[in-house]
């Protein structure tokens, strides 16, 4: 079943009371958080966070009683992780759940799938969704349940062990991220945008005046009030009949050129801005740039990054996989090894490291520079710098000299 059948189909409510709250409060979440997104510092910023969780791997790992991992290619969740789900690419489900969770502090993703005859539940999508409105709801058997009412008011219950729900700044509400009530609470940031809002304001403002002004025509004599307003009404006119720009004078007025050196706000404050504004995002000047070390964008996921992709691969494990199937080493990883840090010589140094050392495959290597994989999986063998020490099985070959003890060992080393 696609997410289309599941709207196509009644809207069904389950009856019960709002879940239980340490608070007192009604466990409502309400999308608050869209007047932020008018902001083009906010958009840009969340923008960086997006742009680096679209770079993530997903990948279903299944880790064995001997700690060994594997990774599982062939189940319906590894599936849905290529291909999330008819109209969207990887690239573009990662980016929708991190704009959503930047702007709401929550971020909802419904799993659709279907039950074979022999009791397995099979996956078929992943679907982002954007409600208006979410109750957490309970029943007579206290089982949780979140009462979704979205835009067009579509109304529908479901199990909250069927939906993925990505939490940030989770502590304050019983089961909503971000402030009291489960809103978004960006009063401290609508302040902020609103005080930046006048000072760009007041940047359009003083420039068109200072286009207006060219220069002053001085006139060397004394005039009175009538002769004044005379000259006053004279100098509109030339001012309204020279197409050219240029004023023409006689020899009783001066002309004195205003030079265009305009400075209505100084960097230090603009930074301050910037820096304030960001802050409360997570991103840092340099990232918002495009202008940042190696050191700061390790930094930058240490900071913004790591906790939320953590959190994600643990709220989607929690529900794409039963207690039973988590307890035989089933979880969603995400790894952000396409997240580059490195710079190419920092790269090259790598490679000097860890090819030696048999820690990267071929086509590993070649991806840390740049090049494609090797054609017909030769690149699958592990790299051993300019010694090419292992066969197509990854087992040792004969060095120069020695022989073959048929265990796949160098019998000069035994």
């Amino acid at each position: 079943m696609g997410l289309f059948d599941f709207f196509k189909r009644k809207s069904k409510k389950s009856s019960g009371n709002y879940a239980p709250t340490m608070s007192g409060y009604s466990p409502i979440f309400a999308d608050f958080g869209s007047d932020i997104y008018a902001s083009d510092i906010i958009v840009q910023a969340i923008r960086c966070k997006a742009t680096e969780f679209k770079k993530l791997k997903p990948r279903h790992i299944r880790t064995g009683a001997d700690g060994k991992q594997t990774v599982v290619n062939d189940s319906s969740i590894a599936h849905c992780l290529r291909r999330p789900n008819d109209i969207m690419t990887q690239s573009d489900f990662f980016e929708k759940i991190t704009i959503l969770l930047e702007l709401n502090k929550n971020a909802f993703i419904y799993p659709t799938y279907y039950i074979t005859n022999g009791g397995v539940k099979i996956y078929t999508g992943l679907y982002p969704l954007k409600p208006a409105n979410v109750e957490v709801m309970s029943d007579q058997n206290e089982r949780l349940y979140y009462r979704f009412t979205f835009g067009n008011g579509y109304q529908v219950d479901l199990p909250a062990s069927d939906v993925i729900h990505w939490r940030k700044d989770y502590g304050v509400d019983d089961y909503f991220g971000g402030g009291m009530f489960g809103g978004n609470d960006n009063r401290g940031l609508l302040k902020l945008l609103k005080e930046y809002d006048k000072l760009t304001q007041s940047i359009a403002v003083g420039l068109g005046v200072s286009m207006k002004i060219n220069g002053i025509v001085k006139y060397n004599s004394y005039l009175d009030d009538d002769t004044a307003k005379a000259k006053q009404d004279e100098f509109n006119n030339k001012l309204k009949n020279n197409e050219s720009g240029i004023l023409f004078t006689d020899l009783k007025t001066e002309y004195i050129s205003l030079p265009r050196d305009i400075k209505i706000v100084d960097k230090d404050t603009l930074e301050y801005f910037y820096k304030a504004i960001l802050r409360n995002t997570g991103v840092s000047l340099a990232i918002f740039e495009g202008d940042y070390t190696k050191a700061q964008k390790e930094a930058f996921y240490e900071h913004a990054l790591e906790a939320d992709i953590k959190s994600l691969g643990e709220a989607m494990s929690k529900v794409l996989f039963t207690e039973r199937e988590e307890s035989f080493g089933n979880e969603i990883m995400l790894y952000p090894n396409s997240i580059v840090f490195m710079s190419m010589e920092n790269k090259l140094s790598a490679l000097q490291i860890l090819a030696p050392a048999g820690m990267l495959l071929k086509d590993e290597a070649r991806e840390l520079l740049g090049y494609p994989p090797l054609p017909d999986g030769q690149g699958q063998v592990i790299a051993q710098g300019y010694n090419n020490l292992l066969d197509a099985n990854n087992n040792n070959k004969l060095t120069e000299g020695g022989a073959d003890n048929g265990t796949g060992t160098n019998e000069a080393e035994a």
